[in-house]
Protein backbone atom coordinates (compact mmCIF):
# COMPACT_ATOMS: atom_id res chain seq x y z
CA UNK A 1 0.00 0.00 0.00
CA UNK A 2 1.99 3.30 -1.24
CA UNK A 3 0.60 6.62 -0.78
CA UNK A 4 2.57 9.47 -1.96
CA UNK A 5 6.39 8.60 -0.54
CA UNK A 6 4.80 6.52 2.77
CA UNK A 7 5.08 2.72 2.11
CA UNK A 8 3.19 -0.10 4.25
CA UNK A 9 4.89 -3.39 4.29
CA UNK A 10 3.63 -6.40 6.28
CA UNK A 11 7.02 -7.80 7.61
CA UNK A 12 7.83 -11.72 7.62
CA UNK A 13 11.90 -11.95 7.92
CA UNK A 14 14.37 -12.05 10.94
CA UNK A 15 15.66 -8.59 9.27
CA UNK A 16 12.58 -6.81 9.27
CA UNK A 17 11.70 -8.15 12.54
CA UNK A 18 14.74 -6.29 14.30
CA UNK A 19 14.06 -3.01 12.32
CA UNK A 20 10.45 -3.35 14.14
CA UNK A 21 11.97 -4.27 17.31
CA UNK A 22 14.80 -1.31 17.18
CA UNK A 23 12.44 1.44 16.22
CA UNK A 24 11.72 2.59 19.93
CA UNK A 25 15.47 3.00 20.26
CA UNK A 26 15.05 6.22 17.67
CA UNK A 27 11.99 7.44 19.40
CA UNK A 28 13.26 7.41 22.89
CA UNK A 29 16.67 7.64 22.71
CA UNK A 30 16.90 11.48 23.04
CA UNK A 31 15.19 11.24 26.35
CA UNK A 32 16.54 11.35 30.21
CA UNK A 33 14.95 8.40 31.29
CA UNK A 34 13.28 5.48 29.34
CA UNK A 35 12.73 1.97 29.40
CA UNK A 36 13.79 0.24 26.53
CA UNK A 37 12.21 -3.49 24.35
CA UNK A 38 13.73 -6.61 25.14
CA UNK A 39 14.74 -7.44 21.28
CA UNK A 40 14.94 -10.72 21.41
CA UNK A 41 11.70 -11.48 23.30
CA UNK A 42 10.28 -8.88 20.75
CA UNK A 43 11.52 -10.87 18.11
CA UNK A 44 10.60 -14.22 19.13
CA UNK A 45 6.57 -13.17 19.28
CA UNK A 46 6.63 -11.67 15.85
CA UNK A 47 8.40 -14.63 15.03
CA UNK A 48 5.72 -16.74 16.32
CA UNK A 49 8.23 -18.55 18.99
CA UNK A 50 7.23 -17.25 22.08
CA UNK A 51 4.66 -19.77 24.31
CA UNK A 52 1.73 -17.28 23.93
CA UNK A 53 2.03 -16.95 20.24
CA UNK A 54 0.28 -20.36 19.86
CA UNK A 55 -3.14 -18.21 21.14
CA UNK A 56 -2.58 -15.58 18.24
CA UNK A 57 -2.75 -14.77 14.48
CA UNK A 58 -0.09 -11.57 14.55
CA UNK A 59 0.44 -9.45 11.32
CA UNK A 60 3.38 -6.88 12.14
CA UNK A 61 3.32 -4.04 9.94
CA UNK A 62 6.20 -0.74 8.96
CA UNK A 63 5.83 2.11 7.75
CA UNK A 64 8.11 3.43 5.45
CA UNK A 65 8.61 7.37 4.48
CA UNK A 66 10.84 6.45 1.31
CA UNK A 67 13.82 4.94 3.27
CA UNK A 68 13.19 5.64 6.60
CA UNK A 69 10.89 3.56 9.08
CA UNK A 70 8.76 5.82 10.54
CA UNK A 71 5.79 3.87 12.63
CA UNK A 72 5.19 0.20 13.66
CA UNK A 73 2.15 -2.12 14.93
CA UNK A 74 1.26 -5.52 14.98
CA UNK A 75 -2.41 -6.71 14.51
CA UNK A 76 -3.32 -9.31 16.65
CA UNK A 77 -6.76 -12.26 16.72
CA UNK A 78 -5.98 -13.17 20.34
CA UNK A 79 -8.27 -16.39 20.06
CA UNK A 80 -8.10 -17.44 24.07
CA UNK A 81 -9.78 -13.80 24.77
CA UNK A 82 -12.41 -13.77 22.25
CA UNK A 83 -13.14 -17.09 23.26
CA UNK A 84 -13.28 -15.92 27.14
CA UNK A 85 -15.21 -13.06 26.40
CA UNK A 86 -17.10 -14.57 23.11
CA UNK A 87 -15.98 -11.20 21.17
CA UNK A 88 -14.73 -10.98 17.96
CA UNK A 89 -11.86 -8.16 19.05
CA UNK A 90 -8.46 -7.43 17.48
CA UNK A 91 -5.67 -5.99 19.04
CA UNK A 92 -3.02 -3.45 18.01
CA UNK A 93 0.23 -4.23 20.03
CA UNK A 94 3.62 -3.15 19.38
CA UNK A 95 2.63 0.38 18.13
CA UNK A 96 5.16 3.29 17.91
CA UNK A 97 5.92 6.23 15.71
CA UNK A 98 8.21 9.15 15.26
CA UNK A 99 6.61 12.62 15.67
CA UNK A 100 5.43 14.49 13.08
CA UNK A 101 4.38 10.97 10.83
CA UNK A 102 0.48 11.85 11.07
CA UNK A 103 -0.26 10.69 7.67
CA UNK A 104 2.10 7.67 7.92
CA UNK A 105 0.35 6.34 11.23
CA UNK A 106 -3.13 7.12 10.06
CA UNK A 107 -2.05 4.71 7.10
CA UNK A 108 -0.76 2.14 9.32
CA UNK A 109 -3.69 1.93 11.71
CA UNK A 110 -5.46 1.62 8.67
CA UNK A 111 -3.85 -1.14 7.13
CA UNK A 112 -4.18 -2.88 10.54
CA UNK A 113 -7.68 -2.18 11.04
CA UNK A 114 -8.35 -4.02 7.34
CA UNK A 115 -5.83 -6.89 8.57
CA UNK A 116 -8.32 -7.56 11.15
CA UNK A 117 -11.42 -6.91 9.40
CA UNK A 118 -10.54 -9.24 6.91
CA UNK A 119 -10.55 -12.02 9.57
CA UNK A 120 -14.22 -11.36 10.75
CA UNK A 121 -13.26 -9.10 13.51
CA UNK A 122 -15.96 -6.22 14.47
CA UNK A 123 -13.17 -3.93 16.77
CA UNK A 124 -10.10 -2.89 17.62
CA UNK A 125 -8.34 -2.36 21.07
CA UNK A 126 -4.68 -0.86 21.31
CA UNK A 127 -3.53 -0.33 24.56
CA UNK A 128 -4.46 -3.19 26.68
CA UNK A 129 -3.95 -7.16 26.23
CA UNK A 130 -2.54 -9.32 28.86
CA UNK A 131 1.06 -10.08 28.60
CA UNK A 132 1.03 -8.02 25.38
CA UNK A 133 0.21 -4.04 25.77
CA UNK A 134 0.13 -1.95 28.24
CA UNK A 135 -1.92 1.59 28.23
CA UNK A 136 -1.00 5.47 26.41
CA UNK A 137 0.14 7.79 28.96
CA UNK A 138 -1.85 10.80 29.10
CA UNK A 139 0.31 13.03 31.54
CA UNK A 140 4.37 12.98 32.58
CA UNK A 141 5.99 12.80 29.27
CA UNK A 142 9.07 13.94 30.33
CA UNK A 143 9.28 11.30 33.34
CA UNK A 144 9.92 7.71 33.41
CA UNK A 145 7.06 5.95 33.42
CA UNK A 146 6.14 3.01 36.28
CA UNK A 147 8.15 -0.22 35.08
CA UNK A 148 5.93 -1.98 32.44
CA UNK A 149 4.47 1.18 31.62
CA UNK A 150 4.14 3.83 28.78
CA UNK A 151 6.14 6.78 28.36
CA UNK A 152 4.77 7.32 24.67
CA UNK A 153 4.76 11.01 23.17
CA UNK A 154 2.01 12.96 23.09
CA UNK A 155 1.37 13.04 19.48
CA UNK A 156 0.33 9.15 20.04
CA UNK A 157 -3.55 10.11 20.86
CA UNK A 158 -3.61 12.45 17.88
CA UNK A 159 -2.80 9.26 15.68
CA UNK A 160 -5.57 7.45 17.40
CA UNK A 161 -7.98 9.69 16.87
CA UNK A 162 -6.71 10.84 13.33
CA UNK A 163 -7.66 7.06 12.99
CA UNK A 164 -10.86 7.06 14.24
CA UNK A 165 -10.57 5.64 17.76
CA UNK A 166 -12.11 6.58 20.61
CA UNK A 167 -10.74 6.21 24.38
CA UNK A 168 -12.62 3.00 25.88
CA UNK A 169 -10.92 3.35 29.47
CA UNK A 170 -9.21 4.99 31.39
CA UNK A 171 -6.11 3.33 34.07
CA UNK A 172 -4.50 5.36 37.23
CA UNK A 173 -0.38 4.49 38.85
CA UNK A 174 -0.43 5.28 42.43
CA UNK A 175 2.53 5.63 44.72
CA UNK A 176 2.76 5.65 48.58
CA UNK A 177 5.31 7.51 50.65
CA UNK A 178 6.88 4.79 52.81
CA UNK A 179 6.89 6.92 55.54
CA UNK A 180 7.39 5.72 59.90
CA UNK A 181 3.58 6.50 60.03
CA UNK A 182 2.15 4.70 57.15
CA UNK A 183 4.09 1.88 57.93
CA UNK A 184 3.07 1.59 61.60
CA UNK A 185 -0.59 0.90 59.62
CA UNK A 186 0.93 -1.31 57.65
CA UNK A 187 2.12 -3.38 60.20
CA UNK A 188 -1.23 -3.31 62.13
CA UNK A 189 -3.42 -4.44 58.74
CA UNK A 190 -0.49 -7.46 58.62
CA UNK A 191 -1.12 -8.21 62.10
CA UNK A 192 -5.54 -7.77 61.71
CA UNK A 193 -4.97 -10.38 58.95
CA UNK A 194 -2.89 -13.15 60.73
CA UNK A 195 -5.71 -12.28 64.37
CA UNK A 196 -8.43 -13.56 61.26
CA UNK A 197 -6.36 -16.48 60.51
CA UNK A 198 -4.75 -15.76 57.23
CA UNK A 199 -1.26 -15.67 57.15
CA UNK A 200 0.80 -13.14 54.52
CA UNK A 201 3.64 -15.46 53.53
CA UNK A 202 6.54 -13.88 50.58
CA UNK A 203 6.87 -15.83 47.57
CA UNK A 204 10.08 -17.34 49.18
CA UNK A 205 8.40 -19.01 52.19
CA UNK A 206 5.97 -20.30 50.01
CA UNK A 207 8.20 -21.39 48.06
CA UNK A 208 8.95 -19.70 44.33
CA UNK A 209 7.44 -21.99 41.70
CA UNK A 210 4.67 -23.05 44.19
CA UNK A 211 3.87 -19.37 44.49
CA UNK A 212 3.78 -18.76 40.48
CA UNK A 213 1.28 -21.27 40.16
CA UNK A 214 -1.18 -19.60 42.66
CA UNK A 215 -0.53 -16.55 41.36
CA UNK A 216 -1.55 -17.72 38.29
CA UNK A 217 -4.61 -19.88 39.44
CA UNK A 218 -5.56 -16.69 41.83
CA UNK A 219 -5.54 -13.97 38.86
CA UNK A 220 -7.15 -16.51 36.62
CA UNK A 221 -10.04 -17.03 39.00
CA UNK A 222 -9.95 -13.17 40.68
CA UNK A 223 -9.90 -11.33 37.11
CA UNK A 224 -12.00 -13.86 34.93
CA UNK A 225 -14.44 -10.70 34.57
CA UNK A 226 -11.69 -8.31 34.66
CA UNK A 227 -11.80 -5.60 31.47
CA UNK A 228 -9.28 -6.53 29.24
CA UNK A 229 -7.99 -9.84 30.78
CA UNK A 230 -7.68 -13.06 29.70
CA UNK A 231 -6.72 -16.69 31.39
CA UNK A 232 -3.26 -17.37 31.10
CA UNK A 233 -1.70 -20.96 31.47
CA UNK A 234 0.86 -22.41 34.22
CA UNK A 235 3.33 -23.54 31.35
CA UNK A 236 3.18 -20.00 30.14
CA UNK A 237 3.88 -17.99 33.18
CA UNK A 238 6.35 -20.46 35.41
CA UNK A 239 9.08 -19.19 32.14
CA UNK A 240 8.61 -15.94 32.61
CA UNK A 241 8.41 -15.49 36.33
CA UNK A 242 10.97 -18.34 37.47
CA UNK A 243 14.16 -16.07 36.48
CA UNK A 244 13.62 -13.84 39.08
CA UNK A 245 13.28 -16.66 41.92
CA UNK A 246 17.01 -15.40 43.43
CA UNK A 247 15.94 -11.61 42.84
CA UNK A 248 14.19 -9.39 45.28
CA UNK A 249 10.69 -10.37 43.74
CA UNK A 250 10.59 -13.25 45.91
CA UNK A 251 10.70 -11.56 49.35
CA UNK A 252 8.08 -8.44 48.04
CA UNK A 253 5.61 -10.42 46.60
CA UNK A 254 2.70 -12.54 48.34
CA UNK A 255 0.94 -15.34 49.11
CA UNK A 256 -2.53 -15.33 51.56
CA UNK A 257 -3.69 -18.40 53.00
CA UNK A 258 -6.32 -19.04 54.96
CA UNK A 259 -7.05 -22.95 56.47
CA UNK A 260 -4.01 -24.22 54.31
CA UNK A 261 -5.46 -22.71 51.03
CA UNK A 262 -4.36 -19.61 49.30
CA UNK A 263 -7.31 -17.15 48.82
CA UNK A 264 -4.93 -14.21 47.06
CA UNK A 265 -1.61 -13.31 45.56
CA UNK A 266 0.26 -10.19 44.66
CA UNK A 267 3.42 -10.00 42.24
CA UNK A 268 5.39 -6.83 43.26
CA UNK A 269 8.93 -5.68 41.88
CA UNK A 270 11.83 -4.08 43.28
CA UNK A 271 12.94 -0.97 41.89
CA UNK A 272 14.72 -1.82 38.21
CA UNK A 273 15.20 1.46 36.91
CA UNK A 274 19.48 0.97 37.57
CA UNK A 275 19.16 -2.79 36.12
CA UNK A 276 16.74 -1.98 33.21
CA UNK A 277 16.02 1.78 32.34
CA UNK A 278 18.48 3.44 30.18
CA UNK A 279 19.19 7.04 31.69
CA UNK A 280 21.41 9.62 29.85
CA UNK A 281 24.23 10.31 31.47
CA UNK A 282 24.25 12.41 34.59
CA UNK A 283 20.47 12.04 34.86
CA UNK A 284 19.12 11.43 38.41
CA UNK A 285 15.73 10.07 38.32
CA UNK A 286 13.50 11.42 41.04
CA UNK A 287 13.17 9.42 44.06
CA UNK A 288 9.53 8.55 43.90
CA UNK A 289 10.23 7.76 40.24
CA UNK A 290 12.58 5.05 40.92
CA UNK A 291 16.81 5.53 41.38
CA UNK A 292 16.69 2.62 43.45
CA UNK A 293 13.96 3.84 45.67
CA UNK A 294 10.56 3.08 44.60
CA UNK A 295 9.35 -0.57 44.28
CA UNK A 296 5.85 -2.06 42.58
CA UNK A 297 2.96 -3.86 43.08
CA UNK A 298 2.16 -4.71 39.37
CA UNK A 299 -0.89 -6.92 40.78
CA UNK A 300 -3.08 -7.90 43.32
CA UNK A 301 -6.05 -10.59 43.23
CA UNK A 302 -8.25 -11.95 45.98
CA UNK A 303 -10.57 -15.12 45.28
CA UNK A 304 -14.30 -13.78 45.26
CA UNK A 305 -15.03 -16.24 48.11
CA UNK A 306 -12.29 -14.25 50.43
CA UNK A 307 -13.18 -10.39 49.44
CA UNK A 308 -13.93 -7.67 51.98
CA UNK A 309 -12.10 -8.65 54.45
CA UNK A 310 -9.02 -6.57 53.97
CA UNK A 311 -6.69 -9.37 52.58
CA UNK A 312 -5.70 -7.85 49.16
CA UNK A 313 -4.50 -4.68 51.76
CA UNK A 314 -2.71 -6.96 53.92
CA UNK A 315 -0.72 -8.09 50.69
CA UNK A 316 -0.22 -5.25 50.02
CA UNK A 317 0.98 -3.84 53.36
CA UNK A 318 3.11 -6.50 54.14
CA UNK A 319 5.40 -5.71 50.09
CA UNK A 320 5.07 -2.07 50.83
CA UNK A 321 7.12 -3.02 54.23
CA UNK A 322 9.24 -5.34 53.00
CA UNK A 323 10.10 -2.59 50.20
CA UNK A 324 11.07 -0.38 53.32
CA UNK A 325 13.25 -2.99 54.77
CA UNK A 326 15.12 -3.34 51.66
CA UNK A 327 15.53 1.12 51.55
CA UNK A 328 13.31 1.89 49.66
CA UNK A 329 11.27 4.76 50.10
CA UNK A 330 8.39 4.76 47.58
CA UNK A 331 5.81 2.01 46.79
CA UNK A 332 4.23 1.99 43.03
CA UNK A 333 0.44 0.55 43.26
CA UNK A 334 0.18 -0.45 39.34
CA UNK A 335 -2.23 -0.37 37.15
CA UNK A 336 -5.72 0.79 38.53
CA UNK A 337 -8.80 0.96 35.86
CA UNK A 338 -10.62 4.10 36.52
CA UNK A 339 -14.28 2.33 37.52
CA UNK A 340 -12.07 -0.32 39.96
CA UNK A 341 -13.59 1.63 43.12
CA UNK A 342 -12.55 -1.58 45.39
CA UNK A 343 -8.49 -1.67 43.83
CA UNK A 344 -8.58 1.99 44.07
CA UNK A 345 -10.31 2.33 47.77
CA UNK A 346 -7.23 -0.36 49.23
CA UNK A 347 -4.62 2.20 47.01
CA UNK A 348 -6.19 4.88 49.25
CA UNK A 349 -6.14 3.20 52.31
CA UNK A 350 -2.58 2.42 52.05
CA UNK A 351 -1.88 6.33 51.54
CA UNK A 352 -1.33 6.24 47.92
CA UNK A 353 -2.19 8.84 45.74
CA UNK A 354 -2.48 9.18 41.74
CA UNK A 355 0.59 9.83 40.45
CA UNK A 356 0.04 8.90 36.56
CA UNK A 357 -2.47 8.81 33.98
CA UNK A 358 -3.49 6.37 31.39
CA UNK A 359 -5.50 5.13 28.36
CA UNK A 360 -6.51 2.24 26.19
CA UNK A 361 -8.34 3.10 22.60
CA UNK A 362 -10.88 1.39 20.45
CA UNK A 363 -12.57 1.51 17.14
CA UNK A 364 -15.39 -0.74 16.31
CA UNK A 365 -16.17 -1.37 12.30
Amino acid sequence: MCAQTIRIERIGTRDRFEDFARLPFEIYSGRDAWWPPDIHNEVDLLAGRALIAAHLDLCPFCAWRDSKLVARVSAVVNYRYNEHWNEKLGQLIHFEALPGEDEAAAALLDEAVNWLMQRGMRGARSGFAAFLDYPYNIDNYSELPSFLLRGNPDCYHRYFKNAHFQTEKGQVDYTAALTPQILTRYRQMVDAAHRSGVAIRSWREYGFLAAIDVWTDVTNSAFARHWGWNPVSREEVRPMLLPLAGTLVGDLSMVAVEAGSPIGAVFSVPDLSGMLAQLRSGVRLKPERGGGTRGALINIGVLDTARSRGIGRAMAARSFTTMAEHRMSYAGYTLVLDDNWPSRRTAESLGARVTGNFVSYRRDF
